[in-house]
Parts: C-alpha cells; structure tokens; sequence
C-alpha cells in the first residue's frame, strides 16, 4: 500500500479506539510497514489535524495516540455526554494518587503514614477508576499488597509515560490546575443547563494537596479539641440547665 492510503487506515483505526492505541498494535494491524515509516505517517497526521483548524487533535500519550477533542469545544461534548459524566476525583482521591505516582511501589500502610488518615475508601475509588493496580507483594509480614499507577493514570493526565511527571515540588500546582480547568468547564455546562452542583472540596473527607515529603515532617503542637462550652458566658451556662438555672429538686 502507498503512504496515502496508509495513513487513512491508520486515521481509522484511530477513530474506532477508545483509548491510547499502541504503535505496535497499529504496526501489526497494517502488517508489513517500516516503524521509522508508521511514526513519520502518525506525525503528518497530527500536523494535519493542526494545519487545518480541526475541533480534534492527535495526542501520544499513555504509550500510544489517540484523537481527542479541543478543550474549547468541551461544553458542547459535555453536554451530548452529560448523562454519562464521569464524577470528578476528590482532593483527598489527587493527594493519595499524587503519593502513590511518586513513592510505588507503595503498600497502604505507608500512603496512610504519609497522609495521616485511613485510606481505605480512596485507595478502593482509584481502584475503581483504574488508576492504580496491585503490582505485587511486599516483603514485610503480612506480605501486604503493593501498589502503582496505572496507564490508565497517564491517559488521565495527558501524559506519555512517568518520566514525563512534574518535579514533586510542581505537583500540587500542577493538580490544582486540573481541577481547576474541570470545574470551569462543568460549570460552563451547568450554566448553560440551568444546574448547580456542589464543589469538589465540599466534603469533610477533602482535603489540600501535601507533597509527600512534606507531610512527612512532624507538626509542631498537639491536636486540640473544641470545646462545646468554650466562649459561652456564665449566664449562657445558667439559662443551658433546667428551670432556667434553678438547681433541680432533690428526691
């Protein structure tokens, strides 16, 4: 076959997927094509979706390409999709993801150590979400469970493998800004909709974003407990007891 029509069937193929597809899949798919050959043809493709205006793009990531869709178009695919909107991940969901991205393999023991609450709820929502998977056992009594990300984790951040994270230090801005971008774009939908919707930092559960060394530092200070009767003046004390502050009759 000539370069024109494989680079249609390549586009094809792309448009069937819906996820990354592999270029090894795309090579054994064609069958006898050159890689050096397939990767030019995958490029001349991306350039074209560029050169002329498209409302898609062609994104490597994840190990492989895909075609997605322009964010400024996000509103109106949303709402073709609103039925099928797939919840957000909590603040509580991004820290734990952010400790296992940088610290796995990781047992649940020590995500817990470093973000100073059971994870039980969030390690099985990422789960779930395919984020992360179970990639062994560690050696500690028990032989705990270990944990890591996912490809589906790199799809979900646009990015093409691990090494392409940002330094630790950029991660809580670099999750924020995902967020961010998120909630704008549902709540341009939800505009148009007439809808509200809670925000995603709404839940006792959520909390900001800690880079898993800091969290790691001792706090200075013990934990206090707000006392119910704390600011309340004496005859606020004397009208909380019966008979407005008259002392009960003995029996």
């Amino acid at each position: 076959m000539d370069r024109t029509e494989a680079k249609r069937i390549i586009e094809a193929l792309l448009f069937a997927t819906d996820v990354p597809l592999p270029v090894s899949k795309i090579k054994s798919t064609l069958g006898e094509i050159d890689l050096k050959i397939l990767r030019q043809l995958l490029h001349e493709l991306k350039d074209e979706y560029e050169r002329n205006g498209h409302s898609f793009s062609l994104v490597e990531l994840a190990g492989g390409f895909q075609i997605y869709t322009k964010p400024e178009y996000s509103k109106w695919v949303g709402e073709l999709f609103r039925g099928r909107r797939v919840s957000r991940l909590t603040a509580a969901s991004l820290e734990t993801l952010g400790i296992v991205a940088y610290k796995q393999p990781i047992i649940k023991a020590d995500m817990e150590s470093i973000r100073g609450v059971n994870v039980d709820g969030v390690t099985a929502t990422l789960l779930e979400r395919n984020l992360i998977t179970a990639v062994g056992r560690d050696n500690r009594p028990g032989k705990p469970l270990l944990f890591g990300t996912t490809p589906e984790f790199l799809r979900y951040f646009g990015l093409s493998s691990l090494s392409d994270l940002p330094r630790i230090e950029e991660l809580e801005e670099y999750l924020k800004a995902r967020q961010a971008e998120k909630e704008k774009m549902d709540a341009e939908i939800d505009a148009e909709l007439g809808l509200t919707r809670l925000s995603s930092y709404g839940t006792q559960e959520e909390v900001p974003f800690e880079s898993p060394d800091n969290v790691l530092e001792d706090k200075a200070g013990p934990d206090k407990t707000e006392d119910p009767e704390e600011g309340k003046s004496a005859s606020d004390l004397e009208g909380d007891s019966p008979e407005g502050g008259e002392e009960k009759e003995q029996l």
